[in-house]
């Protein structure tokens, strides 16, 4: 008697030879759509994930603009699940906080712009709305602790001042490090970024708390208002002089 037909079974040896090739080579070799369907073997299981895979590509340009993609627009596209879309949000979600951690461990001090930048640009790669950042450095500038501090943005009425304070003492910080996004749009502050940004100083001066810089951080992109001509007069004040390293 013959063997009931698995709905897909016909993949299963291009399944298969993907995975060894995958386990063989890494993804080295491998084309944008050919990640995409690997990782749909695996919330997809007996149906050909090639065509989906191309779809996916298409829509939103790249492998990694897939598992980037918000998950409220994974779900329009016709045959993405909500199981297919938690998982390709999940693995981008996942690399995100892998490098996140990474650069973490590698920069311990933030001396300068560049330092605050590449450390903190990692807290938003995934991040499709906008929240606000705040890293408590002691007085020689070393990490004490990253908070997400409020989801939504510095512009919002709802963005809590007294949240950053407490947090601030919580930490037992000496100064501040505060950053947000601009999702889809301008790394340049508005004129309530600005605002929100001079209360906070004032606020946290009578603390003894220096507020060092305030990021605005788009797609990769990223401006520190420290030093820009219209806004670093607010923190020269709270910029301590730096000793200088030897080459």
């Amino acid at each position: 008697m013959a063997r009931p037909h698995k709905p897909g079974t016909e993949h299963e040896g291009h399944r298969q030879r993907m995975k060894e090739r995958f386990l063989i080579n890494g993804l080295d070799g491998f084309s944008d759509h050919e990640i995409v369907e690997l990782l749909l073997f695996y919330a997809i299981p007996y149906r050909d994930t090639n065509p989906l895979a191309h779809e996916l590509v298409d829509r939103f340009g790249s492998w990694m603009q897939v598992v980037n993609a918000d998950y409220r627009d994974l779900v329009t596209v016709p045959g993405v699940t909500p199981h297919v879309a938690a998982l390709l949000t999940l693995v981008g979600r996942s690399a995100a906080r892998y490098y996140r951690d990474v650069i973490a461990g590698d920069v311990v001090q933030l001396f300068d712009a560049d330092m605050m930048a590449r450390y903190l640009i990692p807290w938003f790669l995934s991040e499709k709305d906008e929240s606000v950042v705040m890293v408590s450095l002691d007085n020689k500038r070393k990490v004490l602790n990253t908070t997400r501090i409020f989801e939504g943005s510095v512009n919002s009425a709802q963005f809590n001042i007294r949240l950053a304070v407490q947090q601030a003492l919580r930490d037992n910080a000496t100064q501040v490090v505060l950053a947000h996004n601009h999702p889809n749009g301008f790394c340049f502050p508005s004129e309530a970024d600005v605002s929100t940004t001079q209360y906070l100083i004032e606020v946290l001066k009578p603390l003894d708390i220096k507020v060092v810089d305030h990021l605005i951080i788009s797609e990769g992109d990223c401006l520190c208002m420290s030093l820009l001509e219209e806004t670093r007069d607010l923190f020269r004040q709270t910029i301590p002089d730096l000793p200088m390293v030897a080459d």
